[in-house]
Order: C-alpha cells, then sequence, then structure tokens
C-alpha cells in the first residue's frame, strides 16, 4: 500500500471537500439545496441537514464537512447527525449500483450479482426505515426551511474567496488531527499486525467447515474484496453452489470494514472532523452495524 500516496489524496479530497463546503455556503448555495430539499424533513431528518442525502450521491465527504459545520455551529446535535448521515447510506448504495456493481461486477459474477445486491439493499432498507421511524417523532412539527424566493445566491469574488479561505482553514485543522491518528494506523500496518491477525482466522474460519479457496478468499477479502472477487469468478467455474459464494462475499466484507476499513481510513476521516465521542458513534453504526450484519449473513449463508 502507497501511504503517502493514500495520505495524499485524503488530504486532498477533504480540502476540496472543506472548500466546496464553504463555497457552498458563503453562496448560499447550500440554503437553496436546503429549500429544494425541504420537505425531505417530514420524512425524519432534520431540516439543517436535508441537503445530506443529495450531497451524498455527489461526495460523502462534502456532505460530512457540511454536516461537521452545522454541529460545530451548534446548530444541530448529534443524534441528528446520526439520522441524516444513516437514512443517507441508501443514496451511498445506489451510487455504489450504478458506478460499480452493475458495470464491473455484473460482468464478472452474472446473477450472483444481483442477489448481493439485493441482499446489500435489503440492510440499507431497514436501517433508513428504522431510523426515518426515530427522526419523524423526533421531528414532528418543526419548521421545514425557508421558500426559495427568500434566499440570494451571491457568488461575487468576496463570497467566493471568503469560502476558499474557509475551506482552507478548516482543512488545515483537520490534517492537524487527521495526521496523528493516521500514522498510527500506517506503524500498526508496517509492524505486521494486520498479517498476524490474518493468520488468526485462518483456525477460526476453519471451524466453518470452509475449504482452502473459501479460506483464501475471505483473508484476501480482508485486504481487499475487490481482488478476492475474482477468486468468486474462480469459484462459480469450480461449480461452488451460489450461498456458498454469496456467503464468502459477505463474510468477506464484512471482516473487511471491520478488520480493515473501520481503522484504516473511516475512523482517520471522522477524527478529523468531529469530536472524539461522535466519531467513535459515528464509527460504531457506520462500520459496526453493517460489518455485524455482513459477518452473520455471511456464516448463515455458508452454513445452509
Amino acid at each position: 500500500m502507497d501511504f503517502l500516496r493514500l495520505y495524499m489524496i485524503s488530504i486532498a479530497s477533504i480540502t476540496f471537500g472543506y472548500i466546496l463546503a464553504e463555497i457552498l455556503s458563503e453562496t448560499n448555495l447550500i440554503r437553496l439545496i436546503g429549500a429544494k430539499t425541504a420537505k425531505i424533513a417530514k420524512f425524519g431528518i432534520h431540516p439543517a441537514l436535508t441537503p445530506v442525502p443529495a450531497l451524498y450521491l455527489v461526495s460523502p465527504r462534502v456532505a460530512h464537512a457540511n454536516a461537521s459545520a452545522l454541529l460545530k455551529e451548534g446548530l444541530i446535535e448529534p443524534i441528528d447527525l446520526y439520522i441524516a448521515i444513516l437514512a443517507s447510506n441508501l443514496s451511498l448504495r445506489v451510487m455504489y449500483i450504478y458506478r460499480y456493481y452493475l458495470p464491473v461486477l455484473l460482468p464478472l459474477l452474472g446473477i450472483v450479482t444481483l442477489y448481493f445486491i439485493g441482499l446489500r439493499i435489503l440492510f440499507d432498507f431497514l436501517l433508513v426505515f428504522v431510523v426515518l421511524t426515530i427522526g419523524r417523532r423526533r421531528y414532528k412539527g418543526m419548521k421545514s426551511g425557508e421558500g426559495n424566493n427568500k434566499i440570494k445566491l451571491d457568488f461575487s469574488r468576496r463570497a467566493i474567496k471568503k469560502g476558499i479561505a474557509g475551506g482552507v482553514k478548516a482543512s488545515l485543522k483537520f490534517v492537524l488531527r487527521f495526521t496523528p491518528l493516521f500514522l498510527l494506523v500506517v506503524f500498526m500496518l508496517k509492524s505486521g499486525a494486520s498479517e498476524r491477525l490474518t493468520l488468526l482466522l485462518s483456525p477460526i474460519l476453519g471451524t466453518l467447515g470452509l475449504d482452502s479457496l473459501e479460506v483464501t478468499y475471505i483473508t484476501t477479502a480482508v485486504f481487499s474484496p475487490r481482488a478476492a472477487y475474482g477468486i468468486a469468478k474462480v469459484m462459480l467455474g469450480y461449480n461452488y453452489p451460489m450461498q456458498k459464494v454469496l456467503g464468502c462475499m459477505f463474510l468477506g466484507n464484512g471482516l473487511f470494514v471491520l478488520l480493515n476499513e473501520s481503522w484504516v481510513r473511516i475512523l482517520p476521516f471522522y477524527s478529523g472532523l468531529y469530536p472524539r465521542e461522535v466519531t467513535l458513534r459515528l464509527l460504531l453504526l457506520q462500520a459496526g452495524l453493517p460489518s455485524t450484519y455482513n459477518i452473520l449473513l455471511g456464516i448463515l449463508l455458508l452454513k445452509l
């Protein structure tokens, strides 16, 4: 893994996200998006956070930059953030479907991909239903926002400059919080902690009755689910039952999120944006819940 490249990409993308979020704010575009999406509030999202699902379709980093600014200003509470982010995961899944699953995974794995998409999106629908039910009760009677006619867009040079300056300032604060944790992650990876963890997984996976090819798929998926999908193609070529292939895919993805993505990517990113308590709860909700679902479903499919 090229850690310097990953670090620079992370800093560049979040800087872009902060600058864009600040420009959206200074030009009043974010208020206009909020007004356009205000009706979403009645479904169970805080009125100030109604742009988040739409922003998730463009860039989750921009959505988080905007949400973290609202949290710091005291305009929302942490629970409002959790509801909006969890409800937006369905938007993110839709983006994955048309950007990756259908053009890449469907030609590779065929009908297995459709079952994989269906079972993954089922979890997103259930999660959205739960959080929006909570949100509807929480925001019942809350004013949904201002009308479009009250919003004047400002694309002046002053507004753009102020947005860029504010974005750069916010990104520098992000770098100061992000860098120490990122360096810790790099140290752990360089020290071989991940490889030792994978070695520990093999005997545990053996208790599920997995053969060597299935174990190879799952241990590969811990580091790269996309690389493991090639092994899934081989499994189909050897006439493995569909539920076995799907079981490996879900178990591998769940372990990838839990043992890799959660602390390599998600934790450093959230820690640069949110207070520690909010970061840990978001990590539990965004990584803990889906990884638990994927792991349990994977085990169930493998046992069928």
